[in-house]
């Protein structure tokens, strides 16, 4: 299972209204924090605990825009690792969960060629992860921890939008996430 603690910027942009009516896929949070959630993990009712083992993905989603353009920073909670793309349309969590994914997936064919592992690798990898997630959720909470990592990928975006122009290209996000953020630290 896949859960997105999303920051108040993320929420506000998969939020919005309709006939006067809020519509959004933010859910109550079942913790306030993540590690409480990593700790006591809570699923929907219609997912089986026991199945993959309560296997839960914790990832942190932040909206940022840099010259009038909205990206997508999306950390894993426990390693900072951060999958960037560019936002979609206000209120579209399908076209969100569409990029993620396919971020993702061409993140695994990435470095396992580049750790020089080969595609079947990869394909193993994209397999386990097809049989192990089924659903996701989305929170509005956020860790201070991975925030400093989002300000400091926010920073690095930036620095790139002005040095090369707008990320748009697939394989320009990809490669945006391949660069160790700890060559950018002065």
């Amino acid at each position: 299972m896949l859960i997105f603690n999303c920051t108040k910027a993320a929420a506000d942009f998969f939020s919005v209204k309709r006939d006067g009516k809020k519509i959004t896929c933010i859910e109550p949070s079942p913790h306030k924090t993540i590690a409480e959630s990593i700790a006591s993990p809570v699923f929907p009712e219609d997912v089986d605990p026991q199945e993959n083992g309560a296997f839960q993905w914790q990832w942190v989603v932040h909206c940022v825009t840099i010259q009038r353009k909205k990206y997508w920073l999306v950390t894993d909670y426990h390693s900072r690792y951060c999958i960037m793309f560019p936002a979609g349309k206000k209120g579209d969590n399908v076209e969100f969960l569409n990029s993620f994914e396919s971020g993702l997936k061409a993140n695994f064919r990435y470095w396992v060629d580049n750790a020089k592992m080969g595609q079947d690798k990869a394909k193993q990898h994209i397999e386990q992860y097809n049989a192990a997630i089924s659903t996701c959720a989305f929170y509005q909470r956020g860790d201070r921890s991975v925030q400093g990592n989002i300000n400091t990928t926010t920073w690095y975006l930036e620095s790139v939008c002005l040095e090369k122009g707008h990320l748009t290209e697939a394989l320009d996000c990809l490669l945006f996430g391949s660069v160790p953020l700890h060559c950018c630290h002065l």
